[in-house]
């Protein structure tokens, strides 16, 4: 059977618990021959007011690493010293399951949404901001040796890439179940699966690139948007017409680049973003001196009744009942895989 293995922290940074993550993070997505570690800078930041906490569940796959990674807020930073082998430096791909992340690569951006994925050169330095937490399946890949490939993956690379359709889906589908299936599978077959996972992934990157030039504008302006959104989600007075003037576009434009959005429209997406925040506050035993009031207040709602109205419109339950019943509690997760949930970049 192909190996597996977990690695778990709760609690407060200390340097020991640091370390501890850090190793986790070499060994389950960095993949970092163990004379090479001293090479790899890793730097944890949690978000909040809340203990960091995280686990990665990790496993080989004939050379291809595959991990579920579950964390709380936080941000991450890693990068290679000066004179690190670029032979041995791979290449993950991260697939978003749950809440959303934003990422960055030398000049590249992007946010990534539920069902969203995209490809990370481990050689270059990148960042990492999971504001509301995360839950990701990260695929590590060796290096190709082939030219093509090469080419395919620095045009490809840390570029947001949609896996709703197309060889992007089914690779989700294969990456899951091959992760769920790990620890029950014969050596003989590591290989094959191996093998058809990564030339899958280079079959979605490349469908990705080829995309019509006005579905990728639509969807990089989409993401910007959300980007924007997020940094200024508790500002009360954050409509339409303020996100086309701080994005300089046109209020047209702006309900364009959501016109396939899941949410429907700007609009809906603004308020159930702002809903998941107070979900998220309504649960987090470090917010129960709050009122619902104050916690509706400070996320952008002007009124506790206009608060309680769309709560339960989204989430079918009331604010009041939602903090009080256990029975509620997965609801925000299960409602995470819809909602898109960006995290807070750095204002631009």
């Amino acid at each position: 059977m192909m190996s597996r293995s977990m690695a778990s922290l709760d609690g407060c940074i200390s340097a020991s618990s640091a370390l501890m993550w850090e190793d986790a993070v070499h060994t389950g997505i960095g993949r970092m021959p163990a004379e090479l570690r001293h090479q790899e800078v890793i730097h944890l930041l949690p978000v909040g007011a809340q203990a960091f906490s995280g686990r990665i569940d990790y496993g080989d796959l004939a050379g291809t690493g595959l991990c579920r990674m579950t964390a709380s807020p936080h941000r991450f930073q890693r990068a290679l010293r000066e004179g690190a082998s670029l032979a041995a430096s791979p290449l993950i791909l991260v697939i978003q399951v749950k809440n959303s992340s934003y990422f960055e690569q030398r000049e590249r951006s992007g946010m990534l949404s539920p069902g969203d994925w995209c490809v990370l050169d481990t050689y270059r330095p990148f960042g990492w901001n999971s504001a509301s937490g995360c839950e990701q399946i990260i695929m590590t890949i060796q290096r190709p040796a082939d030219s093509g490939l090469g080419d395919l993956i620095a045009r490809g690379a840390a570029q947001r890439c949609d896996g709703k359709t197309g060889a992007a889906r089914i690779l989700q589908a294969m990456v899951s179940e091959v992760m769920g299936q790990i620890h029950h599978l014969a050596p003989y077959s590591a290989g094959s699966l191996a093998s058809a996972l990564t030339a899958t992934a280079w079959n979605a990157l490349q469908e990705q690139l080829e995309a019509p030039a006005p579905i990728l504008l639509r969807d990089t302006q989409c993401s910007r948007l959300k980007a924007w959104i997020e940094t200024r989600l508790a500002e009360p007075d954050l409509s339409v017409d303020t996100i086309a003037q701080g994005c300089r576009m046109s209020a047209r434009s702006v309900h364009r680049a959501f016109s396939s959005d899941p949410t429907g429209s700007v609009s809906s997406y603004l308020w159930q973003r702002r809903v998941v925040q107070c979900a998220a506050a309504l649960k987090n035993p470090q917010e129960m001196h709050r009122s619902i009031t104050d916690i509706a207040l400070s996320w952008g709602f002007s009124s506790s009744s206009h608060f309680s109205r769309v709560f339960r419109s989204t989430l079918g339950v009331s604010p009041r009942s939602y903090r009080a019943g256990g029975q509620h509690a997965d609801w925000l997760a299960a409602w995470s895989g819809v909602v898109p949930e960006p995290d807070r970049p750095k204002a631009s």
